[in-house]
């Protein structure tokens, strides 16, 4: 081997299909990042296992890759993941800060999938960019009429508790349609959820220093924020996760520091994970049908 490559860490990404409880892509991407954060600063992935890779486990990598200050370099890429990849914008996430109405990427229309975005949460640009992306979306995936509030709702909710909780720079939104469903991805690189309560010193006597109790009372809707409409603000996640599981049949996934939250048909499930696989950040998963419920009523998981 030549003297320069050994500076290099190569390493194997695997072939992942599925995600059979939303958020068990993660198994894989766990150790993808934690061989990432081992290496050397020079990364070299290799695909050549790859021949289809799940959005759950896709959009989180790339956002991952946007992060992590290594270089990372992806080889030997079927034509198929190739072209894919340059698509979705996998290698260079696209910059949908300054994205206006006449920039609207209307070459996505036609496609079954959106850019994996990031976006700046400082100013009032997030709320233009949001209203954008969501645009194509409803165009693309020609959601029914009685979904387009609820998407707008929930993007909205959990797409704004960025900018109200994560002192992060920036945010990610990645949505890709799967047969009669759709998948979004939603994340931030800021001070997870726990570490939000421990700067606002808020709950720190129920939560001590465990991350998935945090994760827990997040979902509870209880504020790290002192003004008093802001307790009924933090019922967002809360009711976003309600109305996606148990109002629209889909399946919620929240990953924060080392706890992750999953909320399906199986039930929720609040669990701790290794310091090894922490993620930096918070990265949401949401998996949705095309239309509602006949039962289904907005009213009843707004306040």
């Amino acid at each position: 081997m030549p003297k320069d490559d050994l500076r290099i860490s190569h390493i194997s990404i695997p072939n992942v299909t599925r995600d059979d409880r939303i958020g068990s892509a993660f198994n894989e991407l766990f150790h993808i990042i934690h061989q990432t954060e081992s290496g050397s600063d020079t990364i070299e992935w290799s695909f050549e296992c790859a021949m289809f890779l799940h959005p759950f486990f896709l959009a989180p990598l790339a956002i991952y890759k946007d992060n992590c200050g290594k270089n990372i370099s992806c080889k030997e890429l079927r034509d198929n993941i190739d072209k894919y990849f340059n698509a979705i914008c996998f290698r260079e996430v696209y910059d949908a800060t300054e994205l206006q109405n006449s920039e609207t990427p209307s070459s996505y229309l036609t496609k079954s999938y959106i850019p994996i975005s990031r976006f700046s949460i400082r100013g009032r640009q997030v709320d233009k960019v949001q209203e954008i992306l969501q645009r194509v979306i409803e165009a693309q995936s020609q959601v029914s009429k009685k979904m387009k509030t609820p998407i707008s709702y929930l993007l909205s909710e959990l797409v704004g508790n960025i900018g109200e909780h994560s002192s992060s720079e920036c945010g990610y939104i990645f949505c890709q349609r799967v047969r009669k469903e759709l998948y979004f991805i939603i994340a931030d690189s800021g001070k997870t959820i726990y570490g939000s309560y421990v700067d606002t010193q808020k709950y720190l006597d129920m939560i001590g220093i465990d991350e998935a109790v945090a994760m827990k009372i997040a979902n509870e809707g209880f504020s790290t924020k002192d003004r008093p409409e802001a307790e009924n603000r933090g019922y967002g996640i809360s009711k976003s996760r309600e109305m996606v599981v148990n109002g629209l049949g889909g399946a919620f996934f929240m990953l924060s520091g080392t706890a992750f939250y999953r909320h399906d048909a199986g039930g929720v499930n609040i669990v701790n994970i290794p310091e090894d696989f922490r993620w930096n950040g918070t990265i949401i998963l949401i998996r949705l049908p095309l239309d509602a419920p006949e039962e289904f009523n907005f009213y009843s998981y707004v306040e």
